[in-house]
């Protein structure tokens, strides 16, 4: 009897485990799939990455980096490895919680190869964090989780943005001067005293402080007053300053050209420290030229010609080291009676002004008295030009008759060109992430490059406008020629919708020309998607299985009741043996009385019915 409760009891339990995992199993389908991915059904054979912020890169070996906000196309193949069924003929793909943000996916089967499949993801978003890519496959009631691992995305890390110290600029070189001279009515004669005006303008790059200008004259010239110096004001950027100054001819003059060198001492800034500069120059004094025993008789003689350049031109203000120019001048005899005849004028650029395919000297037959000629010379600035006044000499060669005695001459004329780099300081367009959520912290970049043959200094970068940034300042500092680099941006997208605000690079070029230059900046912003829970996890729209799993009160109701069952068939069942026993002991009886039984079935029936009795 024992035996027989004993395996009814161990019926009942295997009966309850039963039911219970019928219920389990219950609930699993009718409250959310089994995502465990317990079956492993699909194995992935392979993946690969085919689209990159919009650009196919499917049939390139290189590869590529994944960075947060960037998005992708990634198609994964898998495989059926089920030894249990085949797969069926409609499968279905979604997407799972992982490294990726929106997009969309599908699952196509691969022709001609029994259990193979195709995964095509799209439109994935990288958010910086992890690398893992799942997709949840479902095949009927089965659901299969597939974890991809991305090798080409890199994990995010928030950047150092601690402010770097302020460079000190680039020291500017000294101011150059242009000394001249205003124009003469006339020769100065032997023993004449004249009035020039002199002038000194500042072509250079700082302001020309405390300047002082010393006068050296030629042999046959003095300086009346006996001062050869003048303190004179200060003479701001592209400014120019003029004093008036008495000469005085000595009554002997055997050169037709005096002159009176010049040289303006001052101070400057130059961006680090006041220093000391200079600049010289020399003006030109046409001279009527004295006999042998004194000064030339005007009653017998004529004026003697001389030469002298009245204005000159180079196309503007200032001319680009590299570039082509035409540099004229006008040059006019000064003679008012006397002819000037077989004229060379010769004009040399120095080192760093070329002609360009013409020759230095040209020959004029005649320039009659008083008259002007005007020559044009197609010139070039060297490249490696750094800037500033570039010198130009002009010679002059001459002859002229009086009173039927032919007598050569000479001039020479000095000028100068300011010359200058051009800004090829090349700033690109900001680049901003195609996709942009709302919230996301992006990062806006600038790609820059000095082509430049000076440096280019004190380069900075500022956000402007209605932008979140824990960095709105970059400071680049100073830049050597052909250094070339990134200006980026850590920017906050705040709101959805459309955000614009504007990028400032402010730099002094190789000619300590301040240039700012503006990049306008339109963010699109998406709103944030709130995640799908049947997309995201399937588990999410069954409360209880996230409070504590299964319900355990329900198994424990079955057990009761097949507890309960149980003990109602074992009574029964022993009621119908003691039934029996007892209609066998009865039948016993009958056969004994109709003398049909032995002694020894007699008494076994006897005590059967006797163990009956102590039964009951």
């Amino acid at each position: 009897m024992r035996k027989i409760l004993k395996k009814g009891l161990i019926l009942c339990m295997a009966l309850a485990i039963t039911l219970t995992g019928m219920s389990a199993f219950a609930f699993a389908a009718t409250e959310g799939p089994d995502t465990t991915g317990g079956s492993a059904e699909f194995e992935v054979t392979g993946y690969a990455v085919t689209s990159l912020n919009g650009k196919d890169i499917s049939n390139t070996s290189r590869i590529y980096t994944i960075t947060k906000g960037d998005v992708v196309d990634i198609v994964v193949t898998i495989k059926y490895n089920s030894t249990v069924s085949n797969p069926g003929d409609n499968l279905g793909v979604s997407r799972r919680v992982d490294s990726f943000s929106g997009g969309k996916a599908s699952i196509e089967k691969i022709d001609g190869k029994q259990g193979d499949y195709i995964i095509k993801a799209t439109g994935l978003k990288y958010k910086g964090v992890d690398q893992k890519l799942v997709l949840m496959v479902q095949n009927g009631n089965k659901y299969d989780d597939i974890v991809v691992p991305i090798s080409e995305a890199k994990v995010y890390t928030e950047p150092d943005y601690t402010p770097s110290e302020p460079s000190t600029p680039d020291p500017i070189p000294a101011p150059k001067a242009i000394i001249s001279r205003n124009q003469l009515s006339h020769d100065i004669k032997p023993g004449e005293t004249m009035t020039l005006n002199i002038t000194v303008k500042n072509v250079g790059k700082a302001v020309m402080q405390n300047p002082i200008i010393t006068l050296t004259p030629s042999d046959a010239l003095t300086v009346v007053g006996g001062t050869t110096a003048f303190q004179l004001n200060n003479i701001n950027i592209g400014k120019d300053v003029t004093i008036a100054v008495q000469v005085r001819a000595l009554k002997t003059i055997q050169s037709a050209t005096q002159y009176i060198d010049a040289e303006v001492e001052y101070d400057y800034y130059n961006r680090v420290s006041t220093t000391s500069g200079s600049a010289k120059g020399r003006i030109t004094i046409p001279a009527k030229l004295s006999g042998a025993a004194g000064e030339q008789d005007d009653e017998t003689t004529s004026p003697i010609p001389n030469i002298i350049v009245t204005k000159f031109n180079y196309g503007g203000q200032s001319v680009a080291a590299g570039s082509n120019f035409n540099f004229s001048f006008k040059f006019k005899n000064t003679s008012s009676e006397l002819n000037i005849d077989n004229i060379v004028v010769t004009v040399d650029g120095g080192e760093n002004l070329l002609l360009n395919g013409t020759s230095n000297s040209f020959f004029f037959d005649k320039i009659k008295a008083g008259h002007s000629q005007v020559v044009k010379v197609p010139m070039k600035a060297l490249k490696t030009v750094t800037g500033n006044a570039q010198p130009v000499s002009i010679n002059f060669k001459y002859e002229y008759v009086d009173h039927k005695k032919r007598t050569q001459a000479a001039s020479d004329i000095k000028l100068s060109v300011p010359v200058y780099q051009p800004d090829r300081f090349e700033i690109s367009k900001p680049v901003v992430p195609e996709y942009i959520t709302e919230g996301d912290e992006i990062s806006i970049t600038l790609n820059y490059v000095n082509k430049s043959k000076t440096d280019i200094s004190n380069v900075e970068a500022s956000l402007e406008g209605n932008v979140q940034s824990s960095s709105p300042m970059q400071t680049v500092g100073n830049l050597e020629p052909g250094k070339s680099g990134t200006i980026a941006f850590a920017v906050t997208a705040a709101a959805a919708g459309e955000s614009t605000f504007d990028i400032k690079v402010s730099y002094e070029d190789g000619n300590g020309d301040s240039k700012e230059r503006i990049f306008p900046v339109t963010m699109d912003v998406q709103a944030m998607q709130p995640s799908d829970p049947g997309m995201d996890d399937p588990g999410m729209d069954n409360p209880d299985a996230e409070e504590g799993g299964f319900n355990w009160w329900i198994v424990v109701a079955i057990v009761a009741v097949l507890g309960i069952a149980a003990v109602v068939i074992l009574k029964k069942r022993k009621k119908a043996k003691a039934a029996k026993k007892e209609q066998e002991l009865w039948d016993s009886w009958d056969d004994e009385l109709n003398g049909t039984g032995d002694a020894d079935s007699k008494a076994n029936t006897a005590d059967a019915g006797n163990e009956n009795k102590g039964d009951r």
